[in-house]
């Protein structure tokens, strides 16, 4: 697979045409002045374009790190959707209808966002 590159904005890309030769992406990339590269694969998000050198690289290190973010965040709201009411009303005090094992669940629940909000 081939793009041609026609868009770019502060070195990330804005516009791109797959080609499936490597001369039809040339014609399109010369015909809206732009060039061609084969595809590189991945998060075309973090691809980092160098209009002059022709060239797309992958900012891998700001992938991993967003990637890692965005699974915390999920884990996050994973573990925040746990808290039901009934979950809730478990924790409260034992005259109030809860119990020690629903406090014990609460606090691990809790930590565990904490864990994750660490890694944010």
């Amino acid at each position: 697979m081939y793009l041609s590159i026609t868009g770019v904005k502060d070195n990330k890309l804005t516009k791109y045409q797959p080609f499936e030769s490597e001369a039809d992406a040339n014609a399109h990339a010369t015909k809206y002045g732009g060039f061609a590269i084969e595809d590189i694969g991945g998060n075309q998000e973090f691809w980092i374009v160098d209009k002059e050198k022709k060239t797309i690289t992958q900012d891998t290190a700001t992938e991993n790190s967003e990637t890692a973010k965005r699974n915390a965040m999920a884990e996050i709201q994973k573990l925040e959707s746990q808290e039901t009411p009934r979950r809730l009303s478990e924790a409260l005090p034992d005259d109030a209808g809860g119990s020690s094992d629903g406090r014990a669940w609460l606090k691990a629940n809790r930590d565990k966002i904490i864990d994750e909000r660490n890694k944010l």
